[in-house]
């Protein structure tokens, strides 16, 4: 899944002789701290309401502020983990995306990365989840993946989490059934500890669709 796959036209673009005071009513309609700027078909830079309100005069143009450009885009064939790592680490609202020739093709709000997320991790698919820890040395995907299917199933997404800091890799993992005590006592077998562990049927995924569903369009409002 890559950045173009993700762009939605919903929130506008500013122009140059836009006024700060139109950047900000469109960023309190659209419920975004950050608007992507262009002329024509060139990305000029992302404005954010932080820097419009440390200017101060809300009747001058765009164009007389500093308008960072470097660090605030990605593009179009990006995966949506980039897109999520620039999002995360800018705290950015929006996230322009450009082609090659660094004109502007569209943008990624957060609720764009939401809708897309419960895809990439078989959110909205029944099964366990479960939370392991293990030593970062012995941590292997290929045996993960291996004591899962030894037990006649297959993981639908796998997660690693650590701090740099900690000798210990968190892996969550989302595997397609519901019986997954076996499956615990095997990773128990080879050294794993167990941290925690659920298990959603499919009453329950209707539950969590539903909400999910609820969380969409409380951030389309």
């Amino acid at each position: 899944m890559i950045a173009s796959e993700l762009i939605s036209n919903v929130v506008p673009v500013l122009k140059p002789e836009d006024t700060c005071l139109q950047a900000l009513n469109w960023m309190e309609l659209f419920r975004v701290s950050h608007l992507p700027m262009e002329q024509g078909k060139m990305y000029l830079g992302l404005v954010d309401d932080e820097m419009i309100y440390a200017h101060g005069d809300l009747n001058d143009r765009l164009d007389v502020l500093q308008i960072p450009v470097e660090g605030t885009f990605v593009y179009e064939n990006y995966h949506i983990y980039d897109v999520i790592c620039l999002a995360a680490g800018s705290l950015l609202s929006v996230v322009p995306v450009l082609d090659r020739k660094n004109n502007f093709v569209g943008s990624i709000t957060l609720t764009d990365i939401l809708r897309h997320l419960d895809t990439l991790l078989c959110v909205d698919q029944p099964g366990g989840i479960l939370v392991l820890e293990v030593n970062r040395i012995d941590y292997s995907l290929a045996e993960v993946a291996q004591i899962v299917e030894y037990n006649e199933a297959r993981v639908l997404s796998c997660y690693v989490s650590g701090n740099r800091d900690s000798q210990q890799l968190q892996i969550t993992l989302k595997i397609n059934t519901l019986n997954v005590d076996p499956i615990l006592d095997t990773f128990i077998r080879y050294g794993y500890t167990v941290k925690n562990s659920f298990v959603t049927g499919e009453e329950e995924q209707d539950s969590l669709r539903e909400r999910y569903g609820l969380l969409m369009k409380y951030l389309e409002l």
